[in-house]
């Protein structure tokens, strides 16, 4: 097939668009429901530790697939997955426009986070698929690939509060799902016939307990966990703690926007850094720290003894994006390179290991951060929820910097052959 000076063939622009497509819609609609459902749920008279769990459940569910679906790829195939995946999605969104007829109580969180639940797995189906396929079918543009999809994730995921305000105000809560669910469907039609599925998929060589058994893997490990949770905290909370401005769903959604477009436009700085620094683990201090500051002002923390004003929540949804896109990017890359450099194969089977350990325990945490947080809100308001985040951001940060300092003591105090960069 005709290949031009990028490497890229109309197969592989098929193969990208499609799985571009997807990632796009699908953070579109795990975001969609942010600043709309909170406001649905509390009409139904549902607490903030309720509904936190449906914000939550989806990541759990993908947290607990996605390793499955890692194992029985090799049967089903990437392209089957893909379309079922996307396919199941699609239904589960359309359902969940449903929800507002649904009964108050408990009977509206059970149904929320059994379809929530569902659309998971669809969507886990889908990505899991998509990054293998992106190794299979695409491994001499394998960064540049990678960059893409991981920017219409992104992109999704700004975009999907924005596009639920605005479809809200003009039909209402069922309107934005049908919308998007609706596109869903549409991508799954399109991708029967954009490209055949994928023959060979790579055995897996490595196991993952011995990826994880390094300490600094582990720290990685701990601190996009932690990430995650921050931003599933801020997702869930965020729009019940400015309602007090009585802004509308629109204006809400701009207010999400905010974080990730700092987070798409800042990502490739850090990328850049990541790439040139000896170990990446340094450069995610800096990403900790905008979080710290970030979650101090937005309440602010009770110990100031002020009002929450517009002006730092909007300065903290930069500090976010600012801080997620740090600690995400400088992770991910440390976690790459950490396990070749400790002698694993460098290869496709390899980091695919090491992003899908590295995915499952981001979706944990994006689980955990609005349960706990919805449970935080109900029992010391939000003011005091912050300040247990900012404790927890301190403790990791003192961890990684800990680890740093004794890492170059030691390599201090070997031969000057020996040393390696920090």
């Amino acid at each position: 097939e005709k290949q031009n000076k990028s490497g890229m063939t109309l197969k592989k622009f098929k193969i990208l668009a499609a799985i571009f497509y997807g990632n796009l819609f699908l953070g579109s609609c795990y975001s969609l429901m942010a600043p709309i459902y909170p406001a649905e749920a509390e009409r139904k008279h549902c607490t903030a530790s309720a509904y936190g769990l449906v914000f939550g459940v989806y990541q759990l569910m993908m947290s607990i697939s996605a390793p499955i679906y890692g194992k029985i790829i090799v049967v089903l195939k990437p392209g089957f997955m893909m379309k079922v995946g996307m396919f199941v999605s699609g239904v589960c969104v359309i359902l969940f426009s449903f929800m507002h007829y649904a009964p108050s109580g408990n009977s509206f969180i059970a149904l929320s986070m059994l379809v929530r639940a569902v659309d998971a797995l669809g969507a886990s189906a889908f990505l899991t698929a998509s990054y293998t396929t992106l190794g299979c079918e695409l491994p001499d543009i394998i960064g540049r690939a990678m960059a893409i999809i991981e920017t219409a994730f992104s992109f999704g995921l700004a975009i999907g509060p924005v596009i639920g305000g605005m479809l809200f105000q003009v039909g209402g809560f069922s309107l934005p799902f049908l919308v998007v669910g609706g596109l869903l469907l549409t991508g799954t039609v399109v991708n029967i016939f954009l490209f055949k599925d994928v023959d060979d998929v790579p055995p897996q060589s490595i196991r993952a307990r011995d990826l994880i058994k390094d300490i600094d893997f582990q720290i990685d490990i701990l601190v996009i966990m932690l990430c995650f949770a921050m931003l599933g905290f801020n997702e869930a909370t965020l729009e019940p703690h400015i309602r007090q401005f009585n802004f509308s769903p629109t204006i809400v959604g701009c207010i999400f926007l905010i974080e990730g477009v700092v987070d798409a436009v800042i990502a490739p700085i850090w990328g850049l850094f990541a790439e040139r620094v000896p170990n990446a683990q340094c450069l995610t201090i800096f990403g900790a720290l905008a979080f710290i500051v970030a979650f101090i002002i937005i309440g602010p923390l009770p110990f100031f003894n002020s009002h929450t004003q517009l002006s730092l929540v909007i300065v903290s949804q930069v500090l976010i994006g600012i801080g997620m896109a740090g600690e995400i990017v400088c992770s991910f890359t440390h976690g790459m390179k950490h396990t070749v450099e400790r002698g694993f194969p460098d290869n496709v089977g390899t980091y695919g290991l090491v992003s899908g350990i590295l995915f499952s325990v981001s979706c944990f945490g994006a689980f955990f951060g609005p349960s706990i947080g919805g449970f935080l809100i109900d029992s010391v308001g939000y003011e005091y929820a912050t300040f247990v985040v900012v404790i927890g951001q301190s403790a990791v940060t003192v961890i990684l910097v800990s680890r740093l300092l004794y890492k170059r003591k030691t390599r201090n105090k070997k031969p000057e052959g020996e040393k390696v960069g920090l």
